[in-house]
């Protein structure tokens, strides 16, 4: 990904972390996974300054949704985190627990 992809607070501020919380998205078939992007992508929930991050689903291989966000944008973060749960158990995906990065 180069530069002007990247949202601007990523590339204004590169002292700052990135900090991430990532779902691993078990047994999820690739239909469902598409269909939870699409919901994603169309959900103002998720906008800049948050970034989505995916790994699709392959053989062998669980789907990831990582949601991206510096430090300042915890509480944004935080929000779109508890619409990516309601998001997911719309479509079968059970997710037990969240830790946010930085917590014990």
């Amino acid at each position: 990904m180069s530069d002007d992809q990247i949202p601007a607070p990523y590339h204004r501020v590169p002292e700052q972390e990135v900090l991430g919380i990532q779902f691993t998205l078990e047994d999820m078939d690739e239909m469902r996974f598409a269909r939870v992007l699409r919901d994603i992508t169309q959900d103002p929930a998720f906008a800049v300054p948050l970034q989505v991050r995916v790994l699709e689903p392959r053989s062998g291989i669980d789907g990831q949704v990582t949601l991206a966000f510096l430090p300042g944008d915890r509480e944004k973060a935080s929000a779109a985190v508890q619409r990516l749960k309601t998001i997911l158990l719309r479509y079968g995906a059970q997710v037990d627990h969240i830790r946010m990065p930085g917590e014990n």
